[in-house]
Formats: structure tokens, C-alpha cells, sequence
């Protein structure tokens, strides 16, 4: 039987989060960097838990714990001192001044306060109000800051080196992107920011090629640099699967006139087999980039899944008509009680998504992988195995319940 959610028009239960969140996840990895939020301390705590819950690296975010007073007097002298303090105590390369909902109503300007601060640290301040976009526009508008502040004017061009650009997941996938892009002669010049140093955003500009691993947080940021250094970019899926991680290199191969690289398909690098995905009702649920390559991935084994969820639109529906991957029904920013009601209906028994998945998941039985994890391996030949292995324990689970 399939329960109709009720009709709600005023109240959601949220599938994304605030600008603040994507500006602190675009800079939570930049290495020797400190993140200041001027806000309450109520912000920066959840924000650090998510993040630690999804796998990310225990970030340097600090708060100047507005209260009740600094909101109504203003808190422009508390934010100084503590950039100060943060200076001197810390030393870090990189020290961000983020702006929140509360001292962006109140009109505190954190750039001004930057200025007369004098610090050891490069400064920098971004304009974070949660109200005033999602973690999305976070992501991209925090990225273009970065280009603009920090890339200098190319003194040279690195030959077959590339800048991976919306790339803001550290961890066993990028070791392993770095690794691939090394087999074909290419080497990385910068992230664009995942585990990224001060040196490394200052030569952005001495890239060959960038490479826009994520299109929402990218493409702006790609742009940007095209103008001011004059690098071409290419936009690619994250490279998922077997199939995919063949395709990827040879894109980038021809992007910057190599030969076209070549994977015998009984070597180390071969497939998996995942055909014992062909009898299970899979959903996936995840952000717009991640979606795409799991299609992909799936249908290199003759899979469709029955429903697709992306938290936000960013074409993905055209990429996957335009494409020919196969793929049931696709919600666009649903509701939660819609995304309940199509997982029943289309009795989903394996949901491949993120930790926000986990209690829906268990609510209806379904076997879950979280594959937005930070540590969980998903990209190339060494992603595709270990993906095979899980989703194989998580098929083995279904068919013994008593193993659960």
C-alpha cells in the first residue's frame, strides 16, 4: 500500500543547506588556512559536525560567537581582535573572514575590518549570508574569490599540467585521480581546493589546461581564469567506473594533444563484475555531478536504476537525455515526503546516497551505501573495485538477512 504524504505548505524538512556551509566546505581543506565565521557560535558548530560526520577533515573554523549585545551595538572591534589572535597564534598561510546571516543583517563589513587589520596571514574576506544563496552558489562564489585574490598572472605555462577545478573532496579520490592523470604524463598543478596550499591557488594561473571536475562549483571559477590567464578549460564528469575512467583520460589526453592513452581490458585495470546488480531496485539520491557518474557507472552493467534524486538542478536531466543514459524517474529538489512515497513506489531495495539517506534507509529497510563519504573510494579503476565490493556485501546482506 502507498502512503500519500500529507500536503504541507508551510513547513519543509530542508534537502540542501545555506551559502556559509558551501563557502566553509570550498576552504575547509586548504592546508596551513584558518576559517573565521563573524557569527554565532551555533553556525559554526553544526557545520563542523557535519562535516566531520561526512568524513572531511577536522577544519580550523572558528567563531567570534555573536550575541544579543554584538547584535544590537555591533562586534566590528570583536571581529578585529579575534583575526589578530587567530594571526598571531595560529600562523597560518591563509586566514578567512566569513560573513553569516546575522552579521550580514546587522551590516557589519568583514572586508573593511580585514583591511585594518595588518596581518602575517594573507586575509581574506567573503561574503557568506545563508539567506542569501545555497551551499552551491557557496561553493562557486567562494571559489571565484579564491581566483580572484590569490591566482597571479602566469610568468609561464607548465607543459601537460592541469589544475583540477570544483574538486573540494580530499581523500583516496583525489590520490587516485593524481595517480591516473600521472600514468598518461600529465601532472597536477593545483586543486582548486581540496588539500590545496597557498603556493599552489597563487600558480593557478600556470596550468595548461583546467579541468572542471564539478561543474556547479567550477565553471565560474574555470571562467574566471580563462579571462584573467588565458587557460582553456574543459567540463568533465567525475570519473566513476571503469568505462568512465577510460573516457576521462582520453579526454584530457586530447585536450592537451597527447596520445590517446591505452588500458588492455584483461589487465589489473579490468572491469568489475557487478552483474549481480542487474536484479536489485536501486535509487540514488545525491548531488547533481555524483548522480551522473553513478548512472554511468551503473550502466556499464546493463543497470537502471528506478529513481534518481539530485538536491539542486544543474541540468541534469538535459545531460542525461542528451547522453542516452538510461534512468528511471528523476525529482528535482523534491520534498521529503516525496522522496518517501517514490521509494515505496518503486520499492527501492538498495539506495546508493549520502549520510542524510542513513535514517530513510533504515525507516523503510532498504540497504544503504553512502558514497559522499570522505574516505570512501569511488574514482577510477581502484573506486570501481572497491565499489564492487561493496555493493556485493550489501547484495550478499540482502539475499542472507540473518547476516545483518
Amino acid at each position: 500500500m502507498v502512503h500519500t504524504p500529507p500536503f504541507i505548505t508551510a513547513a519543509r524538512i530542508p534537502r540542501g543547506t545555506c551559502k556559509l556551509f558551501g563557502a566553509i566546505k570550498a576552504l575547509g581543506t586548504i592546508k596551513k588556512s584558518v576559517v573565521l565565521v563573524h557569527g554565532p557560535k551555533g553556525c559554526v558548530y553544526h557545520i563542523n559536525y557535519i562535516l566531520g560526520m561526512r568524513g572531511d577533515r577536522p577544519s580550523e573554523i572558528y567563531t567570534t560567537a555573536l550575541d544579543e549585545h554584538d547584535v544590537i551595538f555591533g562586534a566590528e572591534q570583536k571581529l578585529k581582535d579575534a583575526v589578530l589572535s587567530l594571526d598571531r597564534t595560529l600562523q597560518p598561510d591563509l586566514l578567512f573572514v566569513l560573513s553569516c546571516c546575522s552579521s550580514e543583517i546587522i551590516g557589519e563589513d568583514a572586508a573593511s575590518a580585514v583591511r585594518d587589520t595588518g596581518t602575517r596571514a594573507r586575509t581574506i574576506a567573503i561574503s557568506a549570508g545563508g539567506f542569501e544563496g545555497d551551499f552551491h552558489e557557496g561553493y562557486s562564489e567562494t571559489l571565484c574569490q579564491l581566483v580572484r585574490e590569490l591566482a597571479r598572472e602566469p610568468g609561464r605555462t607548465a607543459l601537460h599540467a592541469v589544475n583540477l577545478v570544483g574538486m573540494l573532496r580530499a581523500g583516496p579520490d583525489l590520490a587516485e585521480l593524481r595517480h591516473l592523470l600521472g600514468r598518461i604524463g600529465v601532472t597536477v598543478n593545483a586543486v582548486l581546493t581540496a588539500d590545496a596550499t597557498r603556493d599552489d591557488l597563487e600558480r593557478l594561473g600556470e596550468a595548461a589546461l583546467n579541468i572542471v571536475l564539478c561543474e556547479p562549483a567550477g565553471k565560474e571559477a574555470a571562467i574566471l581564469l580563462q579571462t584573467r590567464c588565458g587557460t582553456p578549460f574543459i567540463i568533465e564528469e567525475i570519473p566513476i567506473g571503469y568505462a568512465s575512467t577510460i573516457r576521462f583520460l582520453e579526454r584530457v589526453a586530447a585536450a592537451l594533444g597527447l596520445p590517446a592513452p591505452v588500458f588492455p581490458p584483461a589487465g589489473p585495470d579490468r572491469a568489475p563484475d557487478c552483474s549481480f546488480l542487474r536484479h536489485r531496485q536501486i535509487a540514488i539520491i545525491s548531488g547533481p555531478t555524483r548522480a551522473v557518474s553513478m548512472i554511468r557507472f551503473l550502466a556499464e552493467y546493463g543497470v537502471v536504476p528506478r529513481l534518481v534524486v539530485v538536491d539542486f538542478d544543474s541540468s541534469v536531466q538535459e545531460k542525461i537525455r542528451c547522453q542516452n543514459l538510461p534512468a528511471g524517474e528523476v525529482l528535482i529538489e523534491p520534498d521529503h515526503e516525496l522522496i518517501v512515497q517514490k521509494l515505496r513506489e518503486h520499492e527501492i531495495d538498495l539506495l546508493i546516497g549520502g549520510m542524510l539517506e542513513q535514517p530513510i534507509a533504515k525507516a523503510l529497510s532498504i540497504e544503504h551505501i553512502d558514497i559522499m563519504h570522505g574516505s570512501q573510494q569511488t574514482v577510477g579503476f581502484a573506486g570501481a573495485q572497491n565499489l564492487a565490493q561493496l555493493l556485493e556485501r550489501k547484495d550478499k546482506n540482502t539475499r542472507n538477512p540473518k547476516k545483518r
